[in-house]
């Protein structure tokens, strides 16, 4: 891969449980360098978001972990590094084809199915962004989801089999675009690039808060990464990624 830091020291398991924890348990008995990957070719019990579980076979699905240490962020901003990462995502995806999207707050669609998703799990001190370990898993090669109506792999997309690491690497160079972006202080034009990416926005559609289904229209996502929805009353309201379901 062609980066600076990131993935520059690189990882490799044929078979470990979930990268993320692997990384989080040793992060406090070790040290690592930022841009530090973990990659599995085969992830037997990966974490989502909502506590869902995900699971990678060898060959068929991308599942690695990334170590990032955003020092100069505020603790406030840590969701600036969601939209770094789920941009990336888009950048390296929309290369093969257009029509991928970020469904909030990271996700990435392709038309109505979910191709990859982010888990960060974040450490942080009193005052300092200490470490972001960026959990990533990516449908590549896969033709059949058992129980997931709503999942599809690039194979599925684009009618061709990929080598699993090369898409890694070119993942892990988007990453670093995006990143260093961010660093150098470009939060707004990562913003607008994100909103701009955004799976629906703008549409309306049928969300559930409190077990109360209501319908309304995505408008922006807040610093903090709140969700702001334009409501049919004309009101808006913000909600966090425990408090809201989408319906359809």
């Amino acid at each position: 891969m062609d980066t600076l830091f990131i993935g520059k020291n690189y990882l490799k398991f044929d078979e470990i449980p979930s990268t993320n924890t692997w990384l989080m348990e040793r992060l406090s008995v070790q040290k690592f360098p930022e841009g530090t990957v973990v990659f599995a070719k085969h992830q037997l019990n990966g974490k989502g978001q909502r506590g869902a579980s995900w699971t990678a076979k060898d060959g068929e699905a991308l599942s690695f972990s990334l170590l990032l240490k955003p020092h100069f962020l505020p603790i406030s901003y840590a969701y600036d590094i969601s939209i770094c990462i789920a941009l990336a995502l888009h950048d390296s995806l929309n290369e093969l084809r257009p029509g991928f999207k970020i469904k909030w707050p990271n996700d990435i669609y392709f038309k109505d199915k979910k191709v990859a998703g982010v888990l960060i799990e974040n450490q942080m001190s009193k005052s300092t962004y200490q470490n972001a370990v960026v959990g990533i898993g990516l449908n590549v090669n896969q033709t059949t989801f058992l129980d997931l109506p709503k999942a599809i792999s690039l194979k599925q997309i684009l009618g061709v089999s990929f080598p699993v690491e090369k898409v890694l690497d070119r993942i892990c160079e988007t990453i670093e675009a995006r990143y260093l972006q961010l660093r150098s202080g470009k939060y707004e034009n990562l913003k607008d690039s994100y909103l701009k990416s955004m799976y629906r926005i703008n549409e309306e559609q049928q969300f559930s808060a409190q077990n109360t289904p209501f319908t309304g229209r995505i408008i922006n996502v807040l610093r903090n990464g709140r969700l702001l929805i334009d409501l049919q009353n004309g009101e808006h309201s913000d909600f966090d990624i425990k408090e809201i379901v989408f319906l359809k």
